[in-house]
């Protein structure tokens, strides 16, 4: 039997590498911070006047010597410690002081920039694929069929702006030096565990166990020359040989590391001398062979059926299914899961809706025996096991299949145990 080890953010995140969403786009925020403190500076000396306008594809940022209402920021009560939150009260208490010398603007020239910027400090949590499909069935109302082929061609460059600055920010982050967890080194390792395995399937797991078995044992063909049933007298004494001696642990014939990052951190610590198969299948960074995928994959969602018969294919342009045809990956990944029985390893992948067509296919296979999450141990007596449960219930159609094929919490274990973390700080 194989295995198949799903590596998500999480994995990196364990790691100590920022690549969250919020990480990126608090990023950006402190960097427009040291601009506006440079311009504070500068200010003491120098007049307003004389101060250029700090600009890229996002924003406009500008310090003017005489107060304009429409320079002023609205007040925002954001929930979430930020850069982005920290910004906004304080251009607002600039332009609102009674006796200013000068007001700050701030225009953003990316709208959907300017969204995800305050979604994520108003929950301390983004996840910009899904804000990008949900911008995208907002655009489902509109009756106007030229305005709505406009609106979502802008969607889409500022979309495409934002993956080229967070591929820009994931490229620096990637530099840093980082080391393998020996929890994580264990998983690896580890046997097959007939217990993980799904009850339905366990009579078929046993048969492909002994089947492998068989295909390593070599059997004389010489006794079939004279006796056509020795050969198969032969075998079945071999079947029930194997059978009697086999335990409850087994080492999986194949595994495939599977990672949806763009990032190859799982590949660089984990992977020794070609013993695994890996498919990069989000792309890698600045790669032009096989270049990132961002946007959505939800073919199952009832609004992606409207979308398909707008017959307008600038709707298309990020979903991740299509854009898997640029590469083999995907035909790479199914090839794998026609092969042979497999094991699902979830290794920091929150299992979300946007990549809900790929993980159903994976999920849902008739060869799918187990799928055993690794999930994140915040604190002691606190986990997000049943988030991530949740979350794959979605991906399953079938529900009997999926309480029967997804491993139970207490046969489960963290990605990395809160005493790895404490050792390792």
């Amino acid at each position: 039997m194989n295995r198949i080890i799903l590596i998500g953010n999480g994995f990196d995140l364990a790691h100590g590498l920022k690549t969250g969403y919020k990480d990126f786009i608090d990023s950006y925020w402190s960097n427009i911070l040291s601009v506006r403190d440079s311009y504070l500076e500068r200010l003491e000396s120098f007049d307003a006047s004389i101060l250029k306008p700090y600009e890229d594809d996002f924003i406009r940022f500008q310090i003017e010597e005489t107060n304009s209402p429409a320079a002023n920021k609205p007040d925002m009560s954001f929930k979430s410690p930020s850069s982005y939150s920290k910004l906004c009260p304080s251009i607002n208490e600039l332009n609102n002081n009674k006796n200013p010398q000068f007001s700050v603007g701030l225009e953003f020239k990316n709208k959907f920039f300017e969204d995800i910027s305050i979604q994520c400090s108003l929950t301390n949590w983004v996840d910009i694929e899904n804000e990008y499909y949900e911008a995208l069935k907002k655009l489902l109302i509109m009756d106007d069929a030229k305005e709505r082929s406009n609106s979502v061609k802008k969607l889409n460059e500022e979309f495409c702006a934002v993956k080229k600055l967070l591929e820009k920010y994931l490229t620096e982050v990637s530099k840093s030096l980082i080391e393998a967890k020996e929890s994580i080194i264990d998983v690896f390792k580890s046997k097959i565990s007939l217990d993980n395995i799904a009850v339905t399937k366990r009579d078929l797991f046993r048969e492909s166990v002994v089947e492998s078995a068989l295909s390593h044992r070599p059997v004389s063909t010489h006794p079939q020359t004279y006796y056509p049933n020795m050969l198969e007298t032969v075998r079945k004494i071999e079947r029930e040989k194997i059978r009697q001696s086999m335990g409850s642990d087994f080492v999986p014939d194949k595994i495939l590391l599977l990672n949806f990052n763009y990032t190859n951190t799982a590949e660089k610590l984990y992977v020794k001398g070609g013993a695994y198969e890996v498919i990069n299948i989000h792309g890698e960074l600045n790669s032009k062979n096989n270049p990132i995928i961002f946007g959505y994959g939800d073919e199952l969602d009832d609004d992606y059926k409207t979308i398909e018969k707008l017959q307008d294919n600038d709707f298309l342009e990020n979903i991740k299914s299509i854009n898997y045809h640029k590469t083999r990956n995907y035909r790479r990944l199914l090839d794998f899961i026609h092969s042979g029985l497999y094991q699902v390893f979830v290794m920091g992948h929150s299992c979300g809706n946007s990549d809900r067509t790929l993980l159903n296919t994976l999920f849902e296979h008739d060869n799918c025996v187990s799928v055993k999450v690794f999930y994140h141990q915040i604190e002691a007596g606190k986990d997000d096991y049943s988030n991530i449960i949740r979350n794959i219930s979605r991906n399953f159609n079938d529900k009997a299949r999926m309480r029967d094929t997804v491993v139970n919490w207490e046969d489960c274990s963290p990605l990395v145990p809160l005493t790895e973390k404490l050792v390792m700080a």
